[in-house]
């Protein structure tokens, strides 16, 4: 199994939960980046930024690309997300190709959670990290951490 994880692009100052016009350009070299990897599920949090990461995805791929959104205002907050996440991505096919785009605090924590280990924390300002967890059938994991877009 693949696994590409980000946090969403970059958004807007408080209080709008919306993408700033640098993180709609970063979502659509997202789409471009990953549009022929094979990839075909996503999950998300309920955030508009967030979703909107996804979107130029969803408009390349259409119906080949299902989307999951995952609240972290619900019962049980960010941990309850993290684990929803964590616990949707093992049931995939061992050849799936999927994609979770989540917030600073829950990247982390969902690729832990998946066997990719601890990383360093992601920034306030930082929107261009993007990690690639390969999981064989045996449930071992390689973690791959790029940069992509301009540099944040």
């Amino acid at each position: 199994m693949i696994v590409f994880l980000l946090r969403h692009a970059d958004r807007r100052p408080e209080p709008q939960d919306d993408l700033a016009p640098a993180g709609v350009e970063r979502a659509r070299l997202l789409a471009r980046m990953v549009g022929e990897s094979g990839v075909s599920v996503g999950f998300c949090s309920e955030a508009v930024r967030a979703r909107r990461t996804l979107e130029p995805l969803k408009q390349r791929l259409g119906d080949e690309l299902a989307i999951t959104v995952v609240r972290t205002d619900g019962p049980g907050g960010t941990d309850a997300h993290v684990h929803e996440i964590v616990r949707a991505v093992k049931q995939l096919p061992a050849d799936a190709v999927g994609i979770v785009v989540s917030h600073s605090n829950t990247v982390g924590p969902i690729i832990a959670g998946l066997g990719g280990g601890p990383i360093a924390p992601i920034g306030a300002g930082e929107f261009d990290k993007l990690f690639v967890l390969f999981i064989d059938p045996a449930g071992a994991a390689t973690l791959l951490s790029l940069r992509y877009g301009a540099a944040t």
